[in-house]
């Protein structure tokens, strides 16, 4: 069935694969197809070397998960069967070790969101009893409106859905603002935990010190400068920053007072 699939042999007599496959055995082209799958993985397995005469044993479902990969399946079965398993028992237990296989990422999501469940009912619960309040009465208020929906005409309907969307929105925005604001210290949190966030404080508080030590130090320093060159000024008869004194008795003047 395969060879006159994909040699194209039913186009001596018919259009389309599905019409030879109709007229010739009655049955359609999934089906075809299912039986041309089948006699590929028990020919893949036995010419392995395991001699699979049981053929009826291997479903629709057991064809699908051998498929996936023939050739490591095959070596699988030769190898339980060389320690001793009946053909039809190495079938099934590789079966089923390729199905768990595809199963287990299933239960890794499915744990994985039973505990983002309970970390979200953690994290309510610990809200302020002002914004849980908040919450369920915005709760309330959709399962409020979803009761009465049918007894709203279609304006109505509509100007209810698009007060949900206006405070959807400003949902949006209050999230987005506080995202912003603890962003860093997410990233942070996921990297390494509290530590995380608590060393990378720790780190601008040493940080702002040393910015505050350095320009205390540079502020001693101009107002030491600054001192010396008043007193330096006053040596030379300044006595006020807004009093300038020229001496007309100078050798520069002639020496005229």
């Amino acid at each position: 069935m395969a060879e006159i699939r994909d040699a194209k042999l039913y186009r001596a007599s018919h259009d389309t694969f599905e019409d030879y496959c109709k007229a010739r055995w009655d049955i359609g082209r999934s089906r075809a197809y299912e039986l041309i799958d089948q006699a590929t993985v028990v020919k893949a397995i036995t010419d392995a070397g395991v001699n699979l005469s049981a053929v009826a044993d291997i479903s629709k479902r057991d064809v699908r998960e051998l498929k996936k990969d023939l050739p490591a399946a095959a070596k699988q079965i030769k190898d339980k069967i060389k320690k001793g398993a009946a053909p039809t028992e190495a079938t099934a237990a590789v079966i089923a070790q390729m199905t768990a296989k595809k199963d287990h990422p299933k239960a890794d999501r499915k744990a994985q969101q039973v505990e983002f469940d309970r970390q979200r009912d953690e994290a309510r619960a610990k809200l302020p009893d002002a914004i849980r309040q908040s919450e369920a009465a915005k709760e309330a208020a959709i399962a409020q409106k979803l009761r009465t929906v049918q007894d709203l005409t279609d304006a109505e309907r509509i100007a209810e859905l698009e007060e949900t969307v206006r405070i959807l929105e400003g949902d949006i925005e209050k999230l987005k603002a506080e995202n912003a604001k603890f962003g860093d210290m997410k990233v942070l949190f996921d990297q390494g935990g509290f530590e995380a966030v608590i060393a990378a404080k720790d780190e601008q508080i040493r940080v702002l010190n040393t910015r505050v030590s350095s320009e205390s130090a540079d502020k001693a320093s101009w107002a030491k400068s600054a001192g010396y060159w008043k007193a330096q000024a006053q040596k030379l008869g300044y006595t006020s920053q807004d009093d300038i004194v020229i001496p007309l008795d100078g050798a520069e003047f002639g020496g005229v007072a």
